[in-house]
């Protein structure tokens, strides 16, 4: 309501499209781009969490690229249409990053839509529109936009100045990782809308890393928030950095305030209890699907079929 009425008061015609799903699929932002074209719209506004930013991004990507499903993921790319952005959740950091995730059912998993072509032109991140966020929603995005900060961190594509902006993110985001259950007040999400943002921007230099790769089968084929899945990972991530980079590891536990990796374990079980049981059948196919995935070479240790299966495993019993 807030951008109709300020369209209207522009004077700017504008259409809704209003179907994407959690998890957007290629199918969906093929349709939302095909109203565009018929509308002739001359931008796009995403206005919602991960999942309508990311279709938002595409639609307007589709706009103006004749793209079958191989080269949606690959390119190369024209320009979109401008896109504008309105985040109402904390969590994907998408109103700043050059990413777009789709369920992909040809690969049989999410895949990423990659290029600085959809960088948002204009991005409005309003804690105000997060006010009313349910506390399922509010600790899966705020866990997501943890992730992105840790793995941005420990990435093999960090930079000093990524490094700078996801200790920042985690400042912001750690302080209030026991306050998520229960109503929150306008303070505290603007510091989470704060800290997603600047994560963003962190994933955006550095990229994601093996918790992103191992999350999406578990979206795809279990059914789990993007989040959710995120955050059933990461302390078997931070386990693996642990070896390889014990100092920022350390560091990590500074910020977080938390005594190590069980104190970090324990206190994301309490926010996300989950388990998850696979059969071999699963653990096979997952396997198979992250290893040759960016996530995996972006990951700063030696990544085997091994080391995958027993993380999935680990699941079960976590």
């Amino acid at each position: 309501q807030a951008v109709t009425d300020q369209l209207d008061k522009e004077g700017i015609a504008w259409t809704v499209f209003d179907e994407v799903e959690n998890n957007p699929s290629v199918a969906t932002v093929r349709k939302g781009a095909a109203l565009g074209k018929d509308e002739h719209a001359d931008f796009v506004i995403g206005i919602g969490g991960g999942s309508p930013m990311d279709a938002a991004k595409v639609i307007a990507l589709l706009c103006t690229n004749d793209l079958d499903d191989t080269q949606l993921f690959t390119g190369p790319y024209q320009k979109p249409l401008p896109i504008v952005i309105v985040p109402t959740t904390a969590g994907t950091g998408s109103e700043v990053t050059k990413y777009a995730v789709l369920t992909n059912p040809a690969a049989g998993t999410k895949q990423s839509v990659s290029t600085p072509l959809i960088f948002p032109t204009i991005s409005l991140a309003d804690p105000a529109y997060t006010m009313s966020v349910s506390e399922t929603v509010t600790i899966d995005t705020t866990i997501d936009a943890l992730a992105h900060a840790i793995e941005g961190y420990t990435s093999q594509n960090a930079t000093p100045i990524s490094d700078v902006w996801a200790e920042e993110a985690m400042r912001f985001l750690s302080i209030h990782l026991t306050d998520l259950k229960g109503p929150i007040s306008y303070d505290v999400r603007e510091d989470l809308m704060y800290g997603s943002t600047l994560a963003g921007i962190v994933i955006s230099q550095s990229g994601t890393t093996l918790v992103h790769g191992m999350g999406y089968p578990l979206t795809y084929y279990k059914g789990f928030t993007h989040g959710r899945a995120n955050g059933m990972l990461l302390p078997f991530y931070t386990k693996l950095m642990a070896e390889t980079m014990p100092d920022k590891v350390e560091k990590i536990w500074e910020i977080l305030e938390v005594s190590g990796q069980d104190d970090f374990a324990a206190l994301l079980k309490d926010l996300i209890p989950e388990t998850v049981p696979l059969t071999a059948e699963e653990l096979a196919a997952y396997v198979k699907l992250v290893m040759p995935t960016r996530a995996v070479k972006a990951t700063a240790y030696d990544i085997t079929p091994q080391i995958l299966t027993e993380i999935y495993k680990g699941l079960a019993d976590r």
